[in-house]
């Protein structure tokens, strides 16, 4: 049975009753749209609406980028996942275990210390309330917060997701690629996927039709942006805008291997490293989260969270069907997806490979 666009329909005016959502939704079966409907503002002081084509920062969901980077490196010969980082990057980080390698780095792995440190901190705004966050416009920047800090654990030990591992390997992407990161992104990736919608946007020049993100001001109400908030430029660990369709074209070419070669594509989506939780089966791959069932793939995806951003976008290889989510204020961003989810397994007829 194909999925029910009016059930998908009905699911998001429950769960966005208040607050209400603000985003987009796309969903796609056998490579067709069955459902896509844009909700809420893009510019509340304007009252410019969301649409369809409007571009959303997806925060970490656009690690993904940065993988593939690397992984089109290894093609090239220019490096080995199994290369240790004192081998591949001529900056020095004193404290830092010398067997690092690439493959702990994108597997979260590496048990270098992290900027943003999820394990003690939640507050991602309060990293830039005493470093300007209009300062952070390259790669480099980020090194200060975590290049002289001690190890977390001995490489290779654990999963523990780290922002700083992406910006070490953004780093590396630069050193090999002889061009800034963002650069090398939107020739060797976005261009490709004719991605013509999506780049690493600064906030204090965000082009046309690119929603503001918008942070819930609970101790004056209403709502800001949250332009003071988040880095001005995204860069390897997150921070990229893009749109629902132009993600859509990153899966195509990715699965259609125009992006990397078979071998090379089969390496980022193998789930290298176990990610679970209490009663889930979440692997890690290369950038990419992985859902098991029975020993096989169920769904990839990419996710972000950043104050004022969230996004997934979720491709389920049984049943061919592609779900993203963008919102530019985070709540009920989640619950809306998960929801729709829910839907798709319940009232769609949907395979169980969900």
């Amino acid at each position: 049975m194909a999925i029910d666009p009016a059930v998908i329909e009905e699911v998001i005016e429950q769960q966005s009753a208040a607050p209400s959502f603000s985003g987009v939704v796309l969903v796609r079966e056998n490579g067709k749209k069955v459902f896509g409907r844009a909700y809420g503002l893009a510019r509340r002081a304007e009252s410019i609406p969301n649409t369809p084509g409007t571009r959303f920062a997806i925060a970490s969901g656009s690690k993904i980028f940065t993988s593939v980077a690397v992984c089109q490196m290894v093609e090239r010969g220019l490096l080995a996942f199994e290369d240790c980082l004192t081998d591949c990057l001529d900056i020095d980080f004193p404290p830092f275990d010398k067997r690092i390698t690439v493959h702990q780095l994108l597997t979260h792995s590496s048990g270098i210390p992290d900027y943003f440190d999820e394990e003690v901190n939640d507050d991602y705004e309060a990293l830039w309330k005493e470093r300007p966050m209009y300062a952070m416009r390259e790669v480099k920047d980020f090194l200060p917060m975590f290049q002289g800090q001690p190890m977390k654990f001995t490489p290779g030990k654990r999963f523990l997701y780290n922002n700083a591992g992406f910006i070490v390997l953004g780093l590396i992407v630069e050193q090999h690629a002889k061009m800034p990161f963002i650069d090398y992104i939107q020739e060797h990736i976005l261009a490709p996927c004719s991605m013509t919608e999506s780049g690493y946007f600064a906030t204090d020049r965000l082009p046309e039709r690119t929603a503001c993100g918008y942070i819930e001001d609970v101790s004056r109400g209403g709502w800001r942006t949250n332009f003071f908030a988040v880095p001005i430029v995204g860069g390897p660990d997150g921070g990229a805008y893009t749109t629902a369709k132009d993600m859509s074209k990153f899966w195509s070419a990715l699965f259609d291997r125009r992006l990397l070669s078979d071998q090379l594509t089969r390496q980022l989506l193998y789930p290298h490293l176990a990610a679970t939780s209490e009663g889930e089966n979440i692997w890690y791959g290369y950038g990419v989260w992985i859902t098991m069932r029975d020993n096989d793939v169920a769904s990839y995806y990419v996710t972000g969270w950043d104050p004022g951003v969230a996004f997934i976008s979720r491709v389920f290889p049984g049943s061919k069907i592609e779900v993203t989510l963008l919102a530019n204020a985070n709540r009920p961003a989640f619950d809306i997806y998960r929801a729709v989810i829910r839907a798709i397994e319940d009232n769609c007829g949907a395979p169980t490979s969900f």
